[in-house]
C-alpha cells in the first residue's frame, strides 16, 4: 500500500477570519490594507511555461470559469462573508512595510509578462525628429518560433517600424499580425531567434485569469503604463463590475477601479494571485471616470486574444445588440433575446434585411438569449457559411417571427 500526501487545501473560512481580524483597524487606510493583506494569504502565483512544437501557439493557463461556475463562486463568497468574525487588531508600521513589500513582489512577477511597444513613422516633425509613440503590451502567447504581444492598434497602425522592449530592457524589432476594430486590440510578434537566451529566461507568458467572479472591493494592481508612462504601478480596489460595452457582434464586461491614472493609460489589471483579469482600455471609460483605471474583462476577451494570436478569421455578421432579459421582457412586452440596436451599413445582416429593433431569438436552430450566446454561435461558424437567423419583429398587431439566411464574412 502506498500513501499519497496531498497539499493542504486553502481554508476559505480561515482566510475570511484572518481578513476579519484586520478589518477592525480604525483608519480607512488600515482597513483597505487589511483586506489586501488577507487576500495575499493564499500565496503568490507560481508560473510554469510549457513549450510545445514550433507551430502551435501556446498560452499560459490561468483560471478560467464559465458563467454558471461564476454564480456558484459568488454564492460561496456570500456564505464566507456571513461567517466572518471581526476581531480588533492593530497593525504596526512593520506590518505595513511587509504588506506592501509582498504586494510589490506580485507586481514585479506580473511585470515579466509586460513589454513596451514603440512605433515609429518616417515622417518628421518641425524639429526633424521622426514621430514616435509608446504604449504597454502584454506577452500573451508563444510558439516555438515567435512571441505574441497584445497591444493597441492605434499605436501600430500604418507605422514604419515597431519595436518591443522586454522586462530586462532588451529591445527587438516586431511585426504587425492582426487587429480587431471593435476593441482596438492588435497582436504584434517577435522572432524568438532574435531574442537573447537570457531574455527568454527572464520573460513569462501572461497568465490570463478569470474576471467573472471579481467583486467590488477586491484589491488589485494596475501595471504597465497606467499613469501614461512606462513601468508605473497603481494599487487600489475594484469599484464596479456591472457595466458592459456593446460592440459589433460582441459585448465586453468592464472592470472599473479607484486607481488614478492617465486618460491615455495602458497596461493590465492584476489580482493578488498575479493573474491578469483586465486589459486597460481607457477609451471605454465614461467621461466621469476618464482618470480612473478601467479595463475590459479578460474572461470576455480571451477568445478574441486567441483568435488574433492565431491569425484566425473574426466572423462578422454586423449587429450591435443588447440583452432582453426575462424581467425586461415582462415589463416592456419585448420578446427575450438579443435586441438589435444597430446594423452596420453593407454588413451581411443589413444585406438580408435585419433591422434595428428586431430581436434575435435563434441561430441555426439554437436558442439565443444573450449577446454572449450570440457571440458563441458566431464563433462556431466559418466565413462564407450561410446561417439561419430567426428574429421577432414588431408589427401593427404585435411581434411576429421573421427568418433570414445570412452569409457570414471574415474581417
Amino acid at each position: 500500500m502506498k500513501e499519497t500526501i496531498k497539499a493542504k487545501p486553502l481554508d476559505k473560512k480561515k482566510l475570511a477570519r484572518q481578513i476579519g481580524k484586520l478589518a477592525g483597524s480604525g483608519a480607512v487606510f488600515g482597513l483597505a490594507a487589511a483586506l489586501v493583506f488577507g487576500a495575499l494569504a493564499p500565496g503568490l502565483l507560481q508560473r510554469a511555461i510549457e513549450r510545445k512544437n514550433d507551430q502551435e501557439v501556446q498560452f499560459q493557463n490561468g483560471t478560467e470559469e464559465t458563467e454558471e461556475e461564476q454564480e456558484e463562486t459568488q454564492e460561496d463568497q456570500e456564505d464566507t462573508q456571513q461567517e466572518q468574525t471581526t476581531i480588533i487588531q492593530e497593525m504596526t508600521p512593520e506590518d505595513y512595510q511587509t504588506l506592501y513589500s509582498d504586494i510589490f513582489s506580485t507586481a514585479q512577477e506580473a511585470e515579466k509578462s509586460v513589454v513596451t511597444v514603440n512605433s515609429r513613422q518616417n515622417d518628421q516633425d518641425w524639429f526633424q525628429t521622426p514621430y514616435e509613440s509608446q504604449i504597454s503590451g502584454l506577452l500573451v502567447a508563444e510558439s516555438g518560433q515567435e512571441y505574441y504581444i497584445l497591444t493597441e492598434y492605434r499605436i501600430v497602425e500604418n507605422v514604419d517600424r515597431i519595436e518591443v522592449t522586454f522586462c530586462d530592457g532588451t529591445t527587438i524589432d516586431a511585426r504587425f499580425q492582426k487587429a480587431d476594430s471593435n476593441t482596438g486590440f492588435a497582436i504584434v510578434k517577435v522572432e524568438k531567434s532574435q531574442v537573447p537566451a537570457e531574455t527568454q529566461q527572464a520573460v513569462a507568458i501572461a497568465p490570463l485569469g478569470e474576471s467573472y467572479n471579481v467583486k467590488q472591493g477586491e484589491p488589485v494592481l494596475a501595471i504597465g503604463s497606467p499613469m501614461g508612462y512606462s513601468d508605473s504601478v497603481g494599487y487600489g480596489i475594484v469599484t464596479s463590475t456591472s457595466n458592459a460595452v456593446s460592440r459589433v457582434d460582441a459585448q465586453y464586461g468592464l472592470i472599473t477601479t479607484d486607481i488614478t491614472g492617465s486618460s491615455k493609460g495602458s497596461g493590465v489589471i492584476v489580482n493578488l494571485d498575479g493573474e491578469i483579469i483586465g486589459i486597460i482600455t481607457q477609451s471605454f471609460a465614461n467621461e466621469d471616470t476618464q482618470n480612473l483605471i478601467t479595463g475590459l474583462s479578460v474572461s470576455d476577451s480571451r477568445e478574441l486574444i486567441r483568435t488574433l494570436s492565431g491569425n484566425q478569421d473574426i466572423i462578422y455578421m454586423g449587429v450591435t445588440g443588447t440583452n432582453i432579459t426575462a424581467e425586461i421582457s415582462e415589463k416592456k412586452g419585448i420578446p427575450k433575446g438579443v435586441f438589435v440596436e444597430e446594423v452596420e451599413v453593407d454588413s451581411p445582416a443589413m444585406q438580408v434585411g435585419i433591422q434595428n429593433g428586431d430581436v434575435i431569438i435563434e441561430i441555426n436552430g439554437e436558442t439565443v438569449e444573450t449577446v454572449k450566446g450570440y457571440q458563441q454561435q458566431l464563433k462556431a461558424c466559418k466565413a462564407g457559411e450561410t446561417i439561419n437567423v430567426k428574429a421577432m419583429r414588431q408589427g401593427t398587431e404585435g411581434y411576429v417571427e421573421v427568418s433570414f439566411e445570412v452569409t457570414l464574412k471574415a474581417k
